[in-house]
């Protein structure tokens, strides 16, 4: 059977939302035919919350190699402190380790921590491995995605970083024998800034959704701490960070729910939504951004925040519990919610709110339980804002779906049906690097007559 080295460097306990690609297809890789081997970074090093229940998903046997990244608060002493910064060496020694103790067909590669795609080009030239690469987002852009004023950090140190983005992501792609997207618009960056890349390497794989999350709901014994269920009210959630870029529809979702208001008295008065999970800081360092938003509109009380991140199973009894859920978009068409299926197997009424060129606006578009509102060049287009209002009033009197109806238009996004897609990739370059080493030895080097 081949086998394939997964470089994840998130992988739970840890719970962070780029692991969520390869924890559900773990169960599916050995049936389509490949061994899988994880590498991973060790929870007590890296940059997120603990999620044991994470952990207990996993399937049984499963190859898992931890390394410990170095410790963050010595980094921070010499000026850095991202995770993919203090992961790389240590992955790079651990990989290095495992390739030359056996060879792995195929190394792939799943995650936002970009920095660690440096490692494919390496691993390839000493070891001859197959590289595939799998973008969640753009590791570069040319939009500049905050300002001096709103910056994480330092603005010198985030042009740095984006300069180096630039550079180390040439250097990356230049060794892959497969690129996976979660999006149309990244396989058009991507050949525009590299000329010489060929589309046929490119293979389009949205996010999916474990409709056996859900029933381990009640096998974990889970049930979610943001809110006591009142009758007398309406709870809609959100679960999931908020970027700069989402502010100008998360204003039209705002400003159409307070003109709701000075037409019926009693809604949204009636209405709490939840906003959970908003950004990725520590607990102790964590901020609201999204109720000032709501304030500034006069809803104040109906927008509730609660900024720290939750336990990914907590996130799913949330949604259980709730009345609605809002899936929240970017300004931008490259945006892709890797939550969109795990809500829509929720089974409760979603209003989902993207730009019309988006990929997730042509998924969502399937699913009876989903009201998709959509604009072109602005969330403040007029007919957006209608469409927000007629959304709402469809999240106050949702009709009843069909479960059935809402799963079979689900199987092309579950693990199976994606992982079986991962294979194939895997079957694809293996054959392409095994049909170029025939073509290689049958060359004969031609040698003149005398």
């Amino acid at each position: 059977m081949p086998s394939v080295l997964i470089v994840s460097p998130r992988f739970p306990p840890t719970n962070a939302p780029d692991l969520h690609r390869v924890r559900v297809s773990l169960g599916y890789y050995s049936v389509f035919g490949w061994e899988p081997t994880v590498l991973c970074i060790d929870a007590e090093t890296a940059n997120g919350i603990d999620d044991p229940l994470l952990e207990r998903s996993l399937p049984a046997g499963l190859s898992v190699i931890k390394v410990r990244a170095w410790l963050e608060r010595t980094c921070r002493r010499f000026g850095f402190g991202e995770f993919s910064y203090r992961s790389v060496v240590p992955l790079y020694r651990a990989g290095r380790r495992l390739l030359e103790r056996k060879r792995y067909d195929v190394v792939f590669f799943s995650t936002t921590a970009f920095l660690v795609f440096v490692l494919g080009p390496l691993w390839k030239r000493r070891f001859d491995c197959r590289i595939v690469y799998d973008f969640h987002d753009p590791w570069f852009s040319e939009r500049l995605a905050y300002t001096p004023r709103n910056v994480p950090g330092r603005w010198w140190k985030y042009r740095l970083d984006r300069g180096l983005a630039r550079f180390l992501e040439r250097f990356a792609i230049a060794a892959a024998d497969h690129i996976i997207v979660v999006s149309p618009v990244y396989i058009e960056a991507l050949t525009r800034r590299y000329p010489w890349l060929d589309r046929a390497k490119f293979t389009m794989l949205p996010f999916g959704g474990a409709p056996d999350d859900y029933d381990a709901l009640g096998r974990f014994g889970v049930s979610q701490q943001i809110f006591a269920p009142r009758s007398s009210l309406l709870r809609w959630v959100s679960v999931g960070a908020v970027s700069p870029d989402m502010s100008p529809v998360l204003t039209a979702l705002f400003e159409t729910l307070a003109d709701s208001r000075m037409a019926d008295g009693s809604f949204p008065d009636r209405l709490r939504v939840h906003f959970i999970g908003t950004n990725y800081a520590p607990a102790d360092r964590t901020r609201k951004l999204v109720e000032p938003l709501a304030a500034s509109v006069g809803l104040t009380g109906v927008a509730q925040e609660a900024p720290a991140r939750v336990p990914y199973f907590e996130a799913l009894a949330i949604y259980a519990a709730s009345d609605a859920v809002l899936l929240i978009g970017s300004a931008e068409p490259d945006y892709t919610a890797s939550k969109l299926l795990t809500c829509v197997l929720s089974g409760k009424p979603i209003l989902a709110l993207f730009h019309r060129d988006s990929l997730v606006s042509e998924i969502a578009a399937h699913f009876p339980n989903v009201f998709l509102a959509t604009f072109g060049h602005s969330p403040a287009e007029p007919c957006f804002r209608a469409q927000v209002a007629a959304g709402i009033a469809w999240l106050q009197t949702p009709p009843t779906f069909d479960q059935a109806a809402i799963a079979a238009a689900a199987r092309p996004w579950l693990p199976e049906a994606l992982t079986r897609r991962q294979c194939a990739i895997f079957d694809q370059v293996v054959a392409e690097a095994a049909a170029d080493a025939h073509d290689a030895a049958t060359i004969r080097p031609v040698i003149p007559e005398a």
